[in-house]
């Protein structure tokens, strides 16, 4: 119902309606999220991933220099572009080797260098944010949400009691979206243009534990089934945690939540969500 808010719907590989979207608009900021952001979907589909995450992002910055519009960028990136398998465990520094081990986070490292290389030659204001494990209210397809809204269907009986599961021996970094956006929002209004900053808690937490959690909040009795194979990964890192001293030191962000307040939230959200569907 607010009336400044007006959605624009546009396939982010659909240049030329994007360029008369961003021609019309003259935004001050542009966030750019639009991506293909699934590991597995990536090594199904590998070309309709680069088509996205590289073309799209082309699209995106082209009207940029068409136009010379002052438009400040800021770029979502990932924290899998990083060289994980020879340095895991370290907290990953932005200055770090970036090699990827699947054709998502490939793709994402081609989105950096394009937005580099339209920084330097076009003076394109970007700002690449590289985010690790991102998870709060709303969020689908990761760990915690595929735990905790498998918990809840049980707990309300629509769903069995068996819980399958991946790998749950990987750590990772995780960081509740709701301090995410204020890392965004600061990036946007003082962040530098042309600088790379990790948004992540610089903490490591094991999904096993991220299940236990999500497991305590029931009485019920949940048989766990690990390794499903329609939920491993060709590629699985050990260890992903990020340092996050740099958007610290320039920009004052830090998280405020833990993991364990954002998984409360999560479960009781999602209760009262499967409760209105009346499961």
């Amino acid at each position: 119902n607010n009336k400044r808010l007006v959605i624009l719907e546009c396939d982010v590989k659909n240049a030329l309606l994007l360029e008369k979207i961003i021609r019309k608009i003259e935004p001050k900021f542009i966030f750019h999220f639009a991506a293909q952001p699934y590991i597995l979907q990536s090594w199904e589909d590998p070309v309709d991933t680069i088509e996205v995450n590289v073309i799209g992002t082309i699209n995106v910055f082209q009207p940029l220099i068409k136009y010379n519009l002052k438009t400040r960028v800021i770029l979502a990136c990932t924290s899998t572009e990083y060289d994980t398998k020879n340095r895991s465990g370290v907290p990953l520094k932005e200055t770090d080797p970036l090699l990827a081990l699947h054709p998502y986070g490939i793709s994402k490292i081609a989105a950096e260098l394009l937005a580099r290389q339209y920084f330097s030659n076009f003076n394109v204001e970007i700002i690449n944010l590289r985010f690790f494990n991102q998870t709060g209210i709303r969020r689908i397809n990761d760990a915690p949400s595929d735990f905790i809204r498998k918990l809840i269907k049980i707990e309300l009986g629509s769903d069995d009691n068996k819980l399958q599961v991946g790998n749950l021996n990987p750590y990772r970094d995780f960081t509740d979206i709701k301090d995410s956006v204020l890392a965004i929002l600061l990036a946007a209004t003082n962040g530098k243009p042309g600088e790379t900053y990790n948004v992540c808690s610089g903490k490591k937490v094991q999904i096993r534990e991220i299940l236990n959690i999500v497991l305590s909040f029931s009485n019920e009795k949940i048989e766990v089934v690990e390794n499903d194979p329609q939920k491993l990964r060709k590629v699985d890192e050990d260890i992903i945690i990020g340092d996050n001293s740099k958007i610290k030191i320039e920009l004052g962000w830090e998280p405020t939540l833990s993991i364990e307040e954002t998984l409360k939230e999560m479960y009781f959200y999602w209760l009262n969500y499967y409760k209105r569907q009346k499961l």
